[in-house]
Formats: C-alpha cells, structure tokens, sequence
C-alpha cells in the first residue's frame, strides 16, 4: 500500500539490545513543520465537527500503578486543558473493562491481570477527570480500540476531524487511531496528551502512524 505522503522505512539494531531491532520512518523536515502548524491550527478552530477522545484515563495508569505509563501525569494535564477548548457535548472519555466472556487469546489476559481487573480503585478514572465524566459521555470496552463500542463508533461517526488524548500509546490508543483512520476520520494525535509505558515507546507509535500524514493524520 502506497503512503499517504513520502518517507522511507528504515531497520537498524537497537544499541543497548542488539537483538532487538527497531524501525522508524523518515519524514523531510518541511513536512513535519506543516504537520505542527496544521494540528496548531485545528486546535484553535474548533468547530462543530470536532470531537475531543479521552482514552483510558483510569488509575491503573499512574507511575508506580501496574500498569504505569511514564508521562500519564502530564498528559493528564494536557488533556484538562483540552476539555476547556470543547464543547462539553464534543467530548467522550472511555474505560477498559475486562470482559466477561472472553475469547482466544483475551481468556489469558484476563488470567494474567486478574488482579488489576479485581481491585475497584484501578479501574476508577482519575481524580482529576471525574468532574468532567457522567454517565452521558462515558463509554466503556473489553478491547484495545474504543472503536468497538457501537454506541461510540456511532457518535464518532457525526464528527470529521477527532483529537485524541489518553492510554496506552502502543496498545488502546494506536488501535483506536488505527480504526478511526478506516472510519475515515481526520485523527488529531495530541502527542502532549497520550502517555506510553516509556517515551521510547511513545516516539515510536508516532513514527509508524507518521506514514499515514498528513492526509489522515495531524501531530501536536
């Protein structure tokens, strides 16, 4: 499949771990500035069409939390100043639930966190979104991508562009970036707001979703 704006894909050895190969995608210089300036843009024109998608912002999250990513606080942060720049009907946050009757491989997931998925507190949202979640605006899901909630998917489908904020990078985050993608939905990745199990992780969801910008993706 042909990318949506020109690169090149390149693997080389990771330096601490030589068996461990990663890949990046390059992008020219030119085209990571017009990139920037079109997600500034977005964010300070928001319209009717514009949809704020708050992921798994729960306590699991948190540094020192089983399931801890690096940047949640500041991407906490990020995301309240967000919130303000929306309407309070444009905005939806999601929690993951593990399922009730899972499938293939979700059957050892729930095996191997089922001492997360018991303990109540994990799964609560984090203090300081709880003022911004009612029951209107919540949605939850037993997969990575929120997409999968048809309630949601049917919201999301009202909206053209949709800015994404939320946990974890490399799992929930990229697989619902990747279906809004399909839905056809312009995707604003508010890198500031999305939070990884390590930077490293962070930067190279970014690089592989860099292949679908411009013409479905903007980075801020």
């Amino acid at each position: 499949m042909k990318m949506s704006r020109p690169g090149c894909i390149f693997i080389c050895k990771d330096r601490d771990n030589p068996r461990k190969k990663r890949v990046y995608l390059s992008v020219d210089a030119d085209g990571r500035y017009q990139n920037e300036m079109k997600a500034r843009e977005a964010m300070e024109t928001i319209n009717r069409q514009d949809f704020l998608l708050v992921i798994d912002m729960q306590n699991a999250y948190l540094p020192g939390n089983p399931w801890g990513c690096c940047r949640m606080k500041e991407a906490i942060q990020f995301t309240l100043h967000a919130i303000e720049k929306f309407p309070k009907d444009q905005v939806a946050f999601t929690g993951f639930i593990p399922p009730k009757n899972p499938e293939g491989t979700w059957k050892e997931y729930n095996q191997t966190n089922k001492n997360i998925n018991r303990d109540t507190r994990m799964n609560e949202f984090v203090e300081e979104l709880k003022p911004y979640i009612c029951e209107d605006n919540m949605y939850s899901k037993s997969v990575y991508s929120c997409c999968k909630n048809k309630d949601l998917h049917r919201t999301l489908r009202q909206y053209e562009r949709i800015f994404v904020t939320g946990v974890v990078a490399e799992c929930c985050v990229l697989s619902t970036v990747l279906d809004l993608v399909d839905m056809g939905k312009k995707v604003i990745y508010l890198k500031k707001g999305i939070a990884g199990e390590s930077v490293e992780k962070e930067e190279e969801v970014v690089s592989i979703l860099s292949g679908m910008s411009p013409v479905h993706i903007f980075f801020k």
